[in-house]
């Protein structure tokens, strides 16, 4: 039997607070080598400009097969930006097990990474926190970040105020506080950590706007060698840290861009974000910090064997018969 996993029955599977330990684990696993991913796989058709990625990877005695599609005119029907699906197969036997909503488990897998990487990298005083950007990861990011430290304000920028307006109305629902800015560089003002959550293809950042010592940025929006959200002078100023080097270099236009107008090389990423975790350095002092994110394949199979395992002890999910 083949178990269809809705967005909703994720949601009620699987928390973020579920997800922490796992993608700490798994951020370990793939910078050690003992992970199995293969590169994630780009399918562009000619059109309307969207793209398709195919990221396989296996974990637990299951193989995820994750599809992600990000086509801009998504929201012209109300649908997210980012969309997809996880078809998970028996790595033993190749029987496929279940389909998985892949947006859901992309919201919640990256928010929990993210607020992994940013207890690793930011200053254990960090007080103040800004988010840029209202959407679906927005919303995750808020949520995951709220406990990593104890902060003082959470400031919120997007550039549709309905939009930052109805996530900080969920937020206060949530019983955390979101104070709306007038703009990026007022979110960031005096913020400690800043996440970027954003669908921009160009800088919604100045390089001028983060001039706090010590400041931590996780950078998890632009995908693609051309999309960035953060400058160039920033990005070269910073000390570096990805989930991945392979992927970063090739795909990550916040890195990508200053690598090839020589602002930084490929020894500017100090580290992966599972050594980090693993013992190597983080942190050193005062600097600026930055942690780009585009996401593991590892991390979906992982979490989706988890979701899973769960729906079938509960019985969650509908039951089709395939073949």
């Amino acid at each position: 039997m083949l178990r269809v996993i809705s967005s909703a029955d994720v949601r009620a599977l699987y928390s973020i607070n579920d997800t922490l330990p796992a993608m700490r684990q798994a951020l370990i696993d793939f910078s050690n080598g003992s992970a199995y991913q293969h590169p994630r796989v780009t399918v562009e058709p000619p059109g309307e400009g969207g793209m398709v990625l195919l990221m396989p990877a296996a974990s637990g005695g299951q193989l995820g097969l994750k599809l992600l599609s990000m086509f801009p005119r998504a929201g012209e029907r109300g649908l997210a930006s980012v969309q997809g699906l996880v078809v998970l197969l028996d790595a033993v036997y190749g029987e496929p097990l279940a389909i998985l909503d892949a947006t859901t488990v992309t919201e919640i897998r990256t928010a929990a990474v993210t607020a992994v990487a940013t207890d690793a990298l930011a200053r254990p005083d960090a007080s103040g926190l800004a988010v840029i950007g209202a959407g679906v990861q927005a919303k995750g990011h808020i949520q995951a970040l709220a406990p990593v430290r104890p902060w003082k304000f959470i400031r919120l920028y997007s550039r549709s105020a309905e939009r930052a307006q109805a996530l900080a109305a969920w937020s206060g629902d949530q019983g955390v506080e979101v104070e709306i800015t007038e703009s990026a560089s007022a979110a960031v003002r005096d913020a400690d950590v800043i996440c970027t959550a954003t669908s921009a293809c160009e800088p919604v950042l100045a390089d001028e706007d983060v001039a706090k010592p010590g400041v931590h940025i996780s950078a998890v929006g632009a995908f693609g060698p051309s999309c960035r959200e953060l400058p160039t002078d920033l990005i070269g100023r910073a000390r570096l840290f990805v989930d991945s080097r392979q992927a970063a270099l090739s795909e990550a236009g916040d890195l990508v861009v200053p690598l090839r107008n020589g602002t930084i090389t490929e020894n500017s990423i100090v580290a992966e974000i599972g050594e980090v975790l693993a013992g190597a350095a983080g942190r050193l002092d005062n600097e600026l910090t930055v942690f780009k994110s585009l996401g593991l394949p590892i991390q979906d199979a992982v979490a989706c064997a988890a979701i899973y395992q769960r729906a079938v002890r509960q019985d969650v999910g509908t039951s089709v018969e395939f073949p």
